[in-house]
């Protein structure tokens, strides 16, 4: 079974992420699973969803919540396969091929969208991940004993540092599944790509914002322009 997790805290992603999610998986994948979102405000999400509680919420910000993912004793079924998305990604085709990463002895996580075009790039991403529940406990149990230290360890980076410090190996969605895990700003600027399964969106624009306004992008070595994107309306919906 694999089971698909979100996670949503605070207001910046209202109830329709989490829905839009869950019914852009159901329809692009044909693999038996269930669908979680942790989340200390279950307001507006679809009685299927079934909801885990965010029992640090109110101690952390932003991002930090993500760690509880690796809590040994979050309510996910145990040695079961976890496919972790970010609320801001679009599914967009079939997803077989990368939900059925349960073979891979080790957690699957984004190389940076730009390591190849800015020279502070190289950290791991955790927009989606994919590992067996319990197997990294030690992420959650060494950042809880004092999660402001933690925190102040790996600034002026987030989660993405604290889980790859914890890890001794890891495997990319990158070279696993070449060209079928995108980033919007990076990959889209002519429109989707024909192998693109998933879309990863950070920073901005968000996804609604994609759809009708044009952005610039770019680094000291590198700007581009991503023109608005209505047929981001296709996959994000109900």
């Amino acid at each position: 079974m694999i089971n698909i997790v979100c996670l949503k805290w605070g207001r910046k992603y209202g109830a329709e992420y989490v829905n839009r999610l869950y019914n852009a998986v159901r329809r692009n994948t044909t693999m038996d699973h269930r669908f979680w979102c942790f989340t200390e405000d279950p307001a507006g999400i679809l009685p299927c969803i079934e909801i885990l509680p965010l029992p640090w919420a109110d101690k952390l910000d932003t991002w930090w919540n993500k760690i509880f993912l690796f809590a040994p004793d979050n309510g996910l079924p145990h040695h079961e396969q976890i496919l972790y998305i970010d609320l801001d990604t679009l599914i967009v085709t079939d997803i077989d091929d990368v939900m059925a990463v349960d073979q891979v002895p080790d957690i699957v996580v984004l190389r940076d969208f730009y390591q190849d075009i800015a020279r502070t790039a190289g950290h791991i991403g955790s927009g989606i991940m994919s590992w067996r529940q319990g197997q990294y406990p030690e992420i959650w149990q060494r950042f809880q004993q004092d999660p402001g230290a933690a925190v102040a360890s790996v600034l002026p980076h987030g989660d993405q540092a604290w889980i790859a410090r914890h890890i001794d190996h890891w495997y990319y969605w990158q070279d696993l599944f070449p060209d079928r895990v995108v980033s919007f700003k990076l990959h889209c600027a002519q429109g989707l790509p024909d192998r693109a399964g998933i879309v990863c969106y950070h920073g901005r624009p968000s996804i609604p914002e994609s759809v009708t306004q044009a952005t610039d992008h770019g680094t000291a070595r590198k700007k581009w322009r991503v023109e608005a994107a209505p047929w981001v309306l296709d996959h994000w919906r109900d």
